[in-house]
């Protein structure tokens, strides 16, 4: 009973350190707690067991382990981890039918695999407890111990692979029709502070696209939310709306909103397409990009540079995770094309002064200042170079997002493409006085086209975005390789010619 006791104790205090090891990555500090409750209490009440007999004790004991057992080890250990990394896996490589499973960090995954293999030894330990209470285990002959052991491992197949089925048919994306014939899709972008121009043109473009529809088998309604600027503030916002406003899609803008709303629309297993830079963002399951990447943004200002003779560039950029992909993928690909970069400088949003690094991108004698930022630091930064005299200024995008143009005349950038021009022309007569985003609008309007051709298609709209290859958008002809979550699409030249953005390549 002792050797059992000790066997089954030390189990429950591996596993413990497996479960704290992988709830330190969702819970943060709170999991020492955690873990230091499942090891304090099972091991409390077992000496009080071998003290006094106490059949409470021995409950309180059993029930631990049944908590570890299946709170731990087969929900979050087998159905949360090993079945998704290992099965969801091999079925998503097979079949578009199973979204390809998320993965964590290697100790996060590594931590859920090890809870459930210890929680299986929890069981174990647990049950041959119970059998050595009821009378002296040591004494049983050796082929009913071997007995039981064949008929644990026999049980505990059967359950994994009943477990394994059962993962596979709920896990598998099948075509349900809108209840109703009405199809609800969020709309999460933020109209306020400093993406309030990106994210009201991204409404005004999917609103739009929705009345642009004739003859459709389902009736699509759009439904708003204003998450704010702050992706901390979002986080419960996002995860409200999505979980109680019956979307069956979501459409998002702006990078560091994405984010925060690709975890919520993969746990409720719905297609959320981001006019997002951040290419990690589209999962290939639920999640996916539709936007110029920066690399392809990169290698259009690299080329268009070389045409227009530049030899080398000085950076001035907003530290910010949209911009500073578009600053690294510049950098990257003016190295493979042996452009320098003969001054760079990342400023924080709490900057109004820029005078110390003009000076010092100044120094550096470069052929054009790259410069992008968010308004009102862009226009501030355009007008303290203009101050100095410097006006051989480009940029990603940013131009066409400042408050003050006539800053950025004769500036050239590049942003997306607009092979359908009629787009602006109707949004422009529809809005008259508003502002048409390029970088944004095309891209909000192909994504409610591409939702709704998901819906039209009488597929799961998840599994079709996963099989579509190619979408002719108003920008550009779209693509996504087989497997990548990103659609994309080549950035074109613009210029900024009498106040307007002015597509000249």
């Amino acid at each position: 009973m002792h050797r059992t006791a000790r066997a089954s104790l030390l189990s429950v205090v591996a596993t413990a350190l497996m479960i704290t090891l992988n709830h330190v990555y969702s819970i943060g500090p709170r999991a020492f707690a955690l873990g230091a409750v499942l090891v304090i209490v099972p091991t409390a009440l077992l000496l009080w067991y071998r003290a006094t007999k106490s059949r409470v004790a021995f409950a309180g004991y059993l029930l631990m382990n049944l908590w570890i057992v299946v709170g731990f080890g087969f929900l979050k250990g087998l159905w949360g981890t090993t079945l998704p990394l290992f099965l969801g896996a091999g079925l998503s490589a097979r079949s578009t039918s199973y979204a390809p499973p998320s993965v964590g960090s290697l100790p996060f995954e590594l931590g859920g695999v090890l809870t459930f293999v210890g929680s299986v030894f929890v069981l174990y330990y647990g049950v041959q407890l119970i059998r050595a209470r009821r009378h002296d285990a040591r004494s049983e002959p050796a082929a009913a111990r071997d007995h039981f052991d064949a008929q644990f491992a026999g049980s505990v197949a059967i359950a994994l692979i009943a477990a394994a089925s059962a993962w596979t048919f709920a896990h598998e994306d099948r075509w349900v029709a809108p209840p109703g014939g009405v199809v609800r899709i969020g709309v999460i972008v933020p109209t306020t502070g400093p993406y309030a121009l990106l994210g009201n043109s991204f409404v005004k473009a999917v609103q739009q696209a929705k009345d642009d529809l004739k003859g459709t088998k389902y009736r699509y309604e759009l439904v708003l939310s204003n998450p704010g600027p702050d992706p901390l503030k979002a986080r419960d916002v996002i995860e409200t709306f999505i979980r109680t406003d019956s979307l069956l899609a979501t459409l998002g803008g702006i990078s560091v909103i994405g984010r925060v709303t690709k975890p919520y629309a993969a746990a409720a297993r719905i297609p959320h397409i981001c006019v997002c830079t951040i290419k990690s963002i589209g999962d290939a399951g639920y999640n996916f990009t539709n936007i110029p990447s920066p690399e392809a943004e990169g290698v259009r200002w690299v080329q268009e540079a070389q045409r227009r003779g530049i030899r080398s560039v000085a950076m001035i950029t907003q530290d910010q995770p949209s911009i500073n992909g578009h600053a690294n993928a510049l950098k990257a690909e003016a190295a493979r094309a042996e452009l320098p970069i003969v001054s760079e400088q990342r400023f924080d949003a709490s900057v109004v002064d820029f005078k110390s690094q003009i000076e010092r991108a100044k120094a550096s004698k470069p052929d054009v200042y790259y410069i992008e930022a968010f308004a009102p630091k862009l226009d501030l930064l355009a007008g303290q170079l203009a101050e100095v005299g410097i006006r051989n200024i480009s940029s990603v995008v940013a131009p066409s997002l400042s408050d003050r143009l006539d800053l950025f005349e004769g500036v050239w950038y590049t942003d997306s493409n607009l092979r359908d021009l009629d787009f602006k022309t109707r949004f422009e007569e529809r809005y008259p006085g508003t502002r048409f985003a390029t970088h944004m609008m095309p891209y909000a309007y192909d994504s409610f086209r591409m939702i709704v051709a998901a819906f039209e298609s009488g597929q799961n709209p998840a599994v079709y975005l996963r099989n579509l290859t190619t979408f002719d958008g108003t920008a550009d002809r779209l693509t996504k390789a087989p497997g990548s979550g990103n659609f994309a699409s080549t950035p074109a030249v613009w210029e900024i010619r009498r106040g307007r953005p002015t597509l000249i390549k």
